[in-house]
């Protein structure tokens, strides 16, 4: 769970940053905080679509995490370099996919339906990020103290 916060903390600072696929680590379908930070995230979005759509000179790294469903496997992807003006929305892979059939900085279509989350920076602090701050919080102090340090921005 701590690899899925850095890899998510990573790419807001840098939208096309290249992380090892082992740096995923699994949650589970059921995972009941896990589905709430989810629903946060769907039930706010016009939050980040206003933002996205009229963003302030303060904001900036706009991501949204789709789950992409392959039979029984489901991966959640950051994506950016969003395009929500067309017909079809789409964004680019940001992170190394475990899936075969999808690559890094590919361009794929975004369907609203599999949101799983969305973020952006304000301020140098965190706005949205709901799976991540839950995959924060369930770090050890140790660990949420390096990913902090590391991090280009607060999460408060």
């Amino acid at each position: 769970m701590k690899a899925i916060a850095i890899v998510a903390l990573l790419l807001l600072a840098t939208p096309y940053r290249n992380m090892a696929a082992e740096n995923v680590t699994s949650v589970k379908s059921e995972d009941p905080e896990m589905l709430a930070a989810i629903q946060e995230a769907r039930s706010s979005i016009k939050v980040f679509l206003d933002a996205f759509v009229s963003p302030k000179p303060n904001q900036s790294a706009f991501l949204v995490k789709i789950a992409f469903v392959k039979g029984e496997d489901v991966e959640h992807i950051w994506l950016a370099d969003l395009n929500l003006s067309g017909p079809k929305p789409t964004g680019v892979i940001a992170d190394t996919p475990i899936r075969k059939d999808l690559k890094f900085k590919q361009r794929v279509e975004i369907d609203f339906l599999y949101l799983s989350d969305w973020m952006y920076v304000e301020d140098g602090k965190l706005v949205g990020g709901f799976t991540t701050r839950l995959l924060r919080k369930r770090l050890n102090t140790e660990e949420r103290k390096k990913l902090d340090a590391e991090s280009p921005f607060k999460i408060e």
